[in-house]
């Protein structure tokens, strides 16, 4: 929409009538402020031309002349990017979209009620590459430490506009850059090992059979026996400092011997006992009974033949048992020697 106005008065009011390129106005518009001012409903329907108006009354007429010049944003994709490689088959540039105004750069949000026009890629520098040397991937070191070697393949080959690589002979390359290494030196660290000290005295309380402990020192070093940071030995496994142990004390365990006759066949007094001693292991010599303490300590003696004695059972060891007879009614006293 765009307004133009008429700044013209006079005594009676003038007639205004509005004409384009000194026609009447057949296009869509509107006359406001009786007709001093024109609304041009859609701007795009006008090409740049002179728009005028003309006034009379009694007294006379007046013409004013105005010039509409139309000013639109519009997309421009006069601008390419770099080219995305030298030679070979791969090379795109892409259209770089700008936002116009009257020809100058304006900010791209001013087009965004325009379409955007489709972008395709350009192909560019679609042409034989120079010879160059090709290089493979470093094999891996021939040593982990110490000083190895590991090698590379290094070939001469120049890679056409159709996308395939041409072997060439190497002068072709030399002419060009400095033939690369295929050898190197790799792993050059000294080489580092865990080293341990003999193992130091068995101590520690028998509260099971593995419970005493002794310990050595670790130490990291080169081959020739310097001693490093422990740092350089990060990446091997590191030996145990400390390790459960067993002790001449802990080597001991209750000996028990067999169990006595029970001294009843029947009734409810009978037991028998058994000898039960802390003894070495290797030597089978008693020891004092709090080196076997770590142990439960077997049983010395339990009762024995809790069964009820019938008319008649006789009895071990000489002592006399009461039985009651069911059929006579009596106690009885038997004593046998």
């Amino acid at each position: 929409t765009c307004f133009l106005g008429c700044a013209v008065d006079g005594h009676p009011t003038p007639n205004i009538t509005w004409l384009y390129s000194g026609e009447p106005l057949s296009l869509r518009h509107q006359l406001l402020a009786a007709g001093r001012i024109l609304q041009i409903l859609n701007v795009s329907d006008f090409t740049d031309g002179e728009f005028s108006c003309l006034a009379q009354n009694e007294a006379g007429s007046l013409t004013q002349v105005m010039s509409l010049a139309i000013q639109e944003y519009r997309w421009s994709v006069d601008k390419l990017t770099a080219c995305s490689a030298s030679c070979g088959h791969r090379g795109l540039q892409l259209p770089q979209l700008r936002c116009l105004l009257d020809g100058a750069e304006v900010n791209a949000s001013y087009c965004r009620e325009t379409p955007k026009p489709s972008l395709q890629p350009i192909a560019c520098n679609r042409r034989d590459c120079p010879s160059r040397w090709m290089v493979t991937s470093w094999s891996p070191c021939t040593r982990s430490c110490g000083g190895g070697i590991q090698t590379r393949r290094v070939t001469c080959q120049r890679l056409t506009a159709k996308g395939s690589s041409v072997p060439m002979s190497n002068e072709a390359c030399a002419q060009v850059s400095k033939r690369p290494v295929d050898t190197q030196n790799c792993n050059r660290q000294p080489c580092v090992e865990w080293a341990a000290s003999s193992w130091g005295q068995c101590n520690g309380p028998c509260i099971g059979p593995r419970l005493a402990v002794q310990h050595r020192q670790i130490l990291c070093q080169t081959k020739d026996g310097t001693s490093v940071s422990s740092d350089q030995c990060s990446s091997l496994p590191r030996p145990l400092s400390t390790q459960n142990c067993w002790t001449d004390v802990c080597g001991v365990h209750w000996r028990v011997s067999l169990w006595t006759v029970c001294t009843a066949t029947c009734g409810n007094y009978g037991f028998q006992s058994r000898r039960v001693d802390c003894v070495h292991i290797r030597t089978n010599k008693p020891v004092m009974e709090h080196h076997c303490s770590w142990r439960p300590r077997p049983a010395n003696w339990q009762r024995c033949n809790i069964t009820p004695c019938e008319n008649g059972t006789l009895l071990r060891g000489g002592e006399a048992e009461w039985c009651r007879s069911r059929k006579e009614g009596r106690v009885i006293s038997q004593k046998h020697s």
